[in-house]
This record gives structure tokens, C-alpha cells and sequence, in this order.
């Protein structure tokens, strides 16, 4: 934790708005957006004020980091929570020899999708079945690389996942397919639709927990 005096150092981005805001990212790294017109002085003033509540946020963004398996070594993958290694050989993924290091982290990419594609088919099947008559209103599912969301519903009745959902833990998976699931019957986020993924995904909190700290790979610069 950081100590209560210590000065906190953040990133200022400067913009047309009309306010001072502080965002705590989910690297742990503080970001300040301010108005053109803002002195630094008054900016910085702002940010000391508010040092009891950036450093709240700062230690709850480094324990969910840490919940994170972190890497040691930029040779590794994260595949459904886990990391694995990636290579030649003696690694969990074997590389084809075609493949060289210059464009080893496309193959990775490219492979990392296979197994989302294959992985989120087989967990939609197996919770399909729960909503009944309304599982008639799903028409498929699609995957796109997206910054803020985990996952979207649309009115067609088509589910798009984010392919970094790959990474996250199987729990994780489970909770934001049944989260979209469920929006097929309930289109909002009402009582009754908290009740149906609660009833269809007992842990569904745990999962929520869990996710919100994978979302600093939507946030941050991971090659696989």
C-alpha cells in the first residue's frame, strides 16, 4: 500500500472537457483527463485531494492483478487461466517448423482462435438447454477482438464473444456465455434476468469477481 503522504504520479491527458476526472486503470496506473485550460498546479491540487481514494483503487486494481498468472517469460500463451509455454519443442504448444519467432505470435493468434471457436461452441451447447423455448431465439455465435466488452447480445438473436475470453478461466468463460444467454430471454438487467443466471450459474459471483480482473488484458498490450 502506498504510503498515506506519498505523492501520487499520474498520466495527464488533456482534452476539450469541461471537468477534472481520475481514473485508476486496471494496471494499477492512474490517468488524470483535464480541461485545456486547467493549470497543472490546480490539477495536481485535485489529485492530492483525492489521495485517499486513488490509493483505494490503486490497491484494489494490484490485488486483482495479482490474482493474474504472471508471466515469466515472454515464450508463454495464457489459454483458459492457464499459462503455457510456447515453442519448438519441449513446450505445451509446439510451434510447426515453418512457423520462425518473427511471425511466431500470428500463429499463436490464429491458434488461440481455433481454440475460442471450438471451446465457446462446446459451452453455448451445454447451457443452451436451460432457457428452454427461448434457446429457439439464438442464430449463432461470432467472435471479434473488442476493448470493453467481454461479450454482446444481439436482438437477432446473435451472441458475439470477445476472443480474449479464451484466456480467462473456464469459470470466467462460463459466466459471461450464460450472462449473454440469459439475455435472450431478459433483454436488460433486471431482477428476473439476475435470478435466471443465478439459477442457471450458481457461482456466477465468483465468476464476476474473477473477471474483473482479467479485464486488464482488454486494457493492456498482450501479444497471446
Amino acid at each position: 500500500m502506498l504510503p498515506v503522504q506519498e505523492k501520487i504520479t499520474y498520466r495527464l491527458v488533456r482534452s476539450r472537457r469541461r471537468t477534472v476526472m481520475v481514473k485508476v486503470e486496471p494496471s494499477a496506473a492512474v490517468v488524470v483527463r483535464a480541461p485545456l485550460s486547467m493549470n497543472a498546479q490546480a490539477i495536481d491540487f485535485f489529485v492530492q485531494k483525492n489521495h485517499q481514494w486513488i490509493v483505494k483503487k490503486i490497491c484494489e486494481a494490484r490485488a486483482r492483478r495479482s490474482m493474474i498468472p504472471p508471466r515469466t517469460s515472454p515464450r508463454q500463451v495464457y489459454l483458459r487461466g492457464d499459462l503455457l509455454s510456447w515453442g519448438w519443442q519441449d513446450a505445451d504448444v509446439i510451434l510447426p517448423p515453418e512457423v520462425t519467432e518473427a511471425n511466431a505470435h500470428k500463429w499463436l493468434a490464429r491458434w488461440q482462435r481455433r481454440q475460442a471457436e471450438s471451446h465457446f461452441g462446446r459451452v453455448i451447447n451445454e447451457f443452451l438447454p436451460h432457457l428452454g423455448v427461448s434457446a429457439l431465439r439464438y442464430s449463432g455465435f461470432s467472435m471479434r477482438k473488442m476493448r470493453r466488452n467481454w461479450g454482446l447480445c444481439g436482438a437477432s438473436g446473435l451472441i458475439t464473444l470477445n476472443e480474449h475470453l479464451i484466456r480467462t478461466p473456464d469459470i470466467c468463460i462460463r459466466g459471461i456465455i450464460v450472462h449473454e444467454l440469459c439475455h435472450l430471454v431478459h433483454f436488460n438487467h433486471g431482477p428476473a434476468f439476475h435470478a435466471m443466471v443465478a439459477d442457471i450459474l450458481p457461482d456466477h459471483r465468483v465468476a464476476d469477481a474473477l473477471i474483473d480482473a482479467w479485464t486488464m488484458i482488454l486494457d493492456e498490450k498482450y501479444e497471446s
